[in-house]
Order: structure tokens, then C-alpha cells, then sequence
């Protein structure tokens, strides 16, 4: 519902590895105004630390609203945890948006670009997942949209499935990069034009390039010329999708 002021923040939810910059990217080509600071559309404060929007109360986040309405902000991600949805949806100055990848991929593709771009020495994907981190641990999209972000090594139950639906529930968009063209969602849904942006792949990377080949890391740097993925055993994925798969399956089957 568009808010009778005329004024509407797209609030995205951004799921790591899952094209969260293109969108972001498309953002900024078609003129939404980023809060100030931000890192990569997350808001931050002077000090350049992301703001913990995850962690704000009803009138901690009504604030927050309140405040970008004030300085004509349209658009912010939160990509580090997940916000209460409940309050989000229930201000009819958002429009919640969020975007989905295959679980597999996503987890490979952040796999890749931590090891390429030095953030990880682990060339397994089994060793890549037991860094206690949200952005690695099993059933990811369970996890945020049930609020358990901050729990990345606890089991999740049938419970938080039924949570994390529910909170799906309250989006106004959903893309699934399977299935949809994003920039024809886009368009068809927030009138953004379809401007081609950088999408901030893995590979390709000049500057990734160079500092392989400053640290002399010649093996790791043909590796990534030929676009060759650093894990080839990916059987330490099976079962650790599964609520993510069958979340997937009931939002965009139906």
C-alpha cells in the first residue's frame, strides 16, 4: 500500500551471494537516493560501521523510518541480519523486497569469492562451512526470515520454517534468479528502468587479479582466469539445504 504521503522506501533484505549488488546497482542507475552513510546500501553511522538494524525495537525501527523519510532516503538493504519484518510491513512506507538463489549455488559462489578474494585459505567447502558465520551455515534462508541469524549453528525446527514463511508472507517482491528475469521484476514491479549495471561477479575482476599475482599466488591466479571453482567435492552439501529448498519450493510453486 502506497503511503498516502506519497512517499515509499524499498527496504531490501539482501541475501548474500544471491545478486543482492545487482539489485542494489539497479538502485542507484535508476535514481533511488542510498542513505548516507552506507556500506554497499547498508546504512552505517559516521564512523563507517554498519548500522545493527537487526537488533532495533518497533520504535527503534519506526525511528529509522521516520528519519529517511526526513532526508528523502528511497532505499536500504540490510544484508548482516534481519529486521522485524512485522514492523517493516506493517509501515505503509515500506515495500519490502528480497532475492533468492539456489541454496547450492549461493553457499559455492560465496565459497569462490572468499577464497579469490582472500578472505579464506579453506579450498574445501566441508572446512568453508565451519566458520561460525551466518552467510555459511546450513539453511540460510530458513535461518533469516525465522530471526535465528544470530544463531548460525543451532538446529532449526519446524517452528522456524513456519516462522520464516510467515515473515516471507509480508513481502511485497520476491525474485527467485532461477526463474526470473530480475530487471524485467524490477521494472514491472517498482518502475525502474532496465539499466544495464555492473554485476559484481566472482570472476573477471582486474583488481583481484593483480593482488594474486602481487602475493605471486601464480597456481590460484590461472585457476581463476579459467574460472574453475575452488571446491569440486560438493557432497558435504547434501541435507544441509533442505528447509531452504522446500522454503523455495512453497513461495514460488504456489
Amino acid at each position: 500500500m502506497q503511503d498516502v504521503r506519497g512517499y515509499r522506501l524499498v527496504w531490501f533484505q539482501h541475501l548474500h551471494k544471491a545478486a543482492g549488488t545487482v539489485i542494489i546497482n539497479m538502485a542507484k542507475a535508476n535514481q533511488e537516493i542510498l542513505y548516507n552513510p552506507n556500506n554497499n546500501a547498508n546504512p552505517a553511522n559516521n564512523n563507517g560501521k554498519t548500522l545493527p538494524l537487526w537488533q532495533y525495537d518497533e520504535i527503534g525501527l519506526k525511528n529509522f523510518i521516520d528519519k529517511c523519510e526526513k532526508e528523502g532516503v528511497t532505499f536500504v538493504a540490510s544484508e548482516f541480519g534481519a529486521p522485524d519484518f512485522k514492523i517493516l510491513s506493517d509501515d505503509s512506507r515500506v515495500k519490502l523486497i528480497t532475492c533468492f538463489r539456489d541454496p547450492k549455488k549461493r553457499l559455492i559462489s560465496n565459497h569462490n569469492y572468499d577464497y579469490y578474494s582472500g578472505y579464506t585459505k579453506s579450498k574445501k567447502i566441508s572446512e568453508f562451512m565451519k566458520r561460525p558465520n551466518i552467510f555459511t551455515s546450513d539453511n540460510y534462508y530458513v535461518r533469516i526470515f525465522s530471526r535465528m541469524d544470530e544463531y548460525p549453528n543451532v538446529d532449526l525446527n519446524e517452528e522456524n520454517y513456519s516462522d520464516a514463511i510467515k515473515n516471507i508472507s509480508k513481502f511485497d517482491i520476491l525474485i527467485n534468479t532461477e526463474t526470473d528475469n530480475i530487471e524485467e521484476k524490477l521494472e514491472n514491479n517498482l518502475g525502474w528502468k532496465k539499466i544495464k549495471v555492473d554485476r559484481h561477479g566472482t570472476f573477471g575482476d582486474k583488481w583481484r587479479i593483480i593482488n594474486m599475482f602481487k602475493k605471486f599466488e601464480i597456481r590460484k591466479l590461472i585457476k581463476y582466469v579459467k574460472k574453475e571453482s575452488v571446491g569440486t567435492d560438493v557432497s558435504s552439501l547434501e541435507n544441509k539445504y533442505k528447509l531452504d529448498y522446500r522454503l523455495m519450493k512453497q513461495i514460488f510453486d504456489n
